[in-house]
């Protein structure tokens, strides 16, 4: 029997919990809505309901570095945000949502790609090239990683999974 986004979202969170990283059960629904305020779409249903039910620091999962989500001041409030200089200046308007980095170090911008329609908008993970963005000012997208976060949450072998602490 196919488990429900929330359920399979929940198993993921334990699965995290259970390889060192810190995260917790928490009520983020207004926290999210503001950061989706600021975004052309909406983000998949997968990784609204980790945003809206979980808080956590930044952690490795399926060759992603995850940004952080536990206030405003968050990593991933930081850059969302299209300022000028920041990558998200160019990735939003050609329908790129950054939401973390190759889990290798690299400063590459993974994103959710949501320029193709899909169900419950589970848009693909891709990396864009940071340099062309910044040096170029173009997004090149050199390849993707996962079909869709929900494919990452429920695929993603248990060994990929790490804590990052960066306090």
């Amino acid at each position: 029997m196919p488990r429900s986004t929330d359920e399979l979202i929940d198993l993921f969170a334990s699965r995290l919990q259970s390889r060192g990283v810190r995260i917790e059960k928490a009520d983020n629904s207004a926290l999210l809505e503001k950061l989706q305020a600021g975004l052309a779409r909406k983000l998949p249903q997968s990784f609204a309901s980790l945003l809206s039910r979980y808080s956590f620091r930044t952690f490795d999962a399926g060759g992603i570095t995850f940004f952080g989500w536990e206030s405003e001041s968050s990593e991933i409030f930081h850059d969302i945000a299209p300022n000028e200089g920041t990558l998200s200046e160019l990735l939003l308007p050609a329908g790129y949502v950054q939401i973390g980095r190759p889990d290798t170090g690299d400063y590459d911008a993974i994103c959710f790609d949501s320029n193709a329609a899909k169900q419950n908008r589970e848009y693909p993970l891709v990396c864009a090239d940071h340099e062309e963005i910044l040096c170029n000012y173009r997004v090149k997208i050199v390849g993707q990683l996962w079909p869709s976060f929900a494919e990452l949450v429920e695929f993603c072998d248990m060994d990929s999974i790490a804590a990052e602490y960066h306090d």
